[in-house]
């Protein structure tokens, strides 16, 4: 990390590690590093199959200012990969494979008012592709919807609590020639528990919930709870069990109204820990 004296008052670092922001751990388009196991049916249909969803993230903080002990700001970018695959019975045999992959590269700006209060504004571009097992095994020939192809802008508010964590979201479709609607609406919170005799531990629980334009504002809804390792570190670890209902959160299945529950693993990236 590269800094400069202080000017006008102010910190400056280039390059920074890591983030003061903190992670919606619980929004299945979270930029972090993940997998999950989970129990995948979808409304009106019969086949019960798994779904893996993996995501792969890499963030880059290009300058930080540090303008008090309670206020600073940085700007970067952010890029995610979330694969899904999916594993099937096929009677004799159970057989998995790719069955999408959507990419999202994201220029972001995080703020500090205070510590309790933080804003966050992201434009992103997102693309989704559908894998080739799933094509085969479906034997599909037509192209594929392309409502997950879009550039959005959000904003986002963050609230520190004495053991809570608040957010809320508001999100536009910027596309010019778009298939999707235009407007989202988040809003999600996580209670923890740091237990006192293992300093290290803390008990999780939360929810994310998304209304999308697109899908009527019919709400999106994931409630999780768990526990996190390694927690007075920079990077802790979450195990959390989850349940989700709404539209299938990525792919070009989207259109899918879907039940997943399970198990997902969930490591931060490297904290700035003042």
């Amino acid at each position: 990390m590269l800094s400069a004296s202080p000017l006008s008052g102010s910190d400056i670092s280039w390059l920074p590690q890591g983030s003061f922001f903190p992670s919606r751990y619980l929004d299945p388009a979270a930029g972090q590093q993940s997998i999950s196991i989970l129990s995948y049916e979808v409304e009106g249909e019969t086949q019960q199959l798994i779904y893996v969803p993996i995501s792969l993230s890499m963030h880059q903080q290009f300058v930080r200012s540090v303008q008090s002990e309670t206020r600073q700001w940085e700007t970067g970018m952010e890029f995610t990969i979330y694969s899904q695959f999916s594993i099937v019975d096929a009677g004799e045999a159970f057989m998995g494979g790719l069955q999408n992959a959507d990419y999202r590269i994201s220029s972001i700006f995080h703020y500090e008012h205070n510590p309790s209060t933080l804003y966050r504004v992201s434009l992103f571009h997102q693309s989704s592709h559908i894998g080739d097992d799933y094509i085969i095994r479906n034997f599909i020939v037509t192209p594929t919807l392309r409502t997950q192809n879009y550039e959005q802008l959000d904003l986002t508010l963050f609230k520190r609590f004495v053991g809570w964590n608040i957010y809320g979201v508001a999100g536009y479709n910027v596309s010019p020639n778009t298939v999707r609607e235009r407007i989202l609406l988040q809003l999600g919170g996580d209670w923890y528990h740091p237990l006192s005799n293992q300093p290290g531990l803390a008990l999780l629980a939360g929810t994310d919930i998304k209304i999308y334009e697109h899908y009527e504002y019919v709400p999106n809804i994931r409630i999780g709870a768990g526990i996190e390792f390694a927690r007075r570190t920079q990077t802790p670890v979450k195990l959390l069990f989850s349940y989700y209902q709404g539209q299938l959160p990525y792919s070009t299945l989207e259109y899918q109204k879907v039940r997943l529950v399970g198990l997902s693993l969930i490591f931060d990236f490297p904290k700035n820990m003042k």
